[in-house]
């Protein structure tokens, strides 16, 4: 996860003018969370219920509603994958936007506060 915080900061960044833009590194950072995407459901499974993370008892308390999360986010990066192939950045913004929603969402049902 803590990957996928990097990669949205990073792409996050460029978007926003806080860095100057490289499609290179745009497309890295997306690709990156392209590839670790299913990572959750990996890291949040019913076996790994008892290991330490801020994941909030909701995750196997909720199945379906976390699987419909993660299905949202999963949707959501294939939509900022097909729009970072256009190298437009004005292209990436909503589609960018959508996947911080997204993960704004699912932390918010499924994530303890610090």
């Amino acid at each position: 996860m803590k990957h996928m915080a990097e990669s949205m900061k990073t792409v996050g960044e460029m978007l926003n003018g806080r860095r100057e833009f490289d499609a290179i590194a745009v497309c890295a950072g997306v690709a990156a969370l392209h590839e670790n995407r299913h990572q959750a459901r990996k890291q949040f499974s019913s076996e790994t219920k008892d290991h330490a993370s801020r994941a909030s008892a909701a995750v196997w308390e909720k199945p379906d509603d976390f699987k419909a999360e993660l299905e949202g986010f999963d949707a959501a990066i294939k939509a900022l994958v097909a729009a970072s192939e256009t190298d437009n950045l004005d292209e990436m913004r909503v589609p960018f936007k959508d996947v911080g929603q997204s993960c704004s969402s699912c932390h918010e049902q499924f994530r303890l506060s610090e």
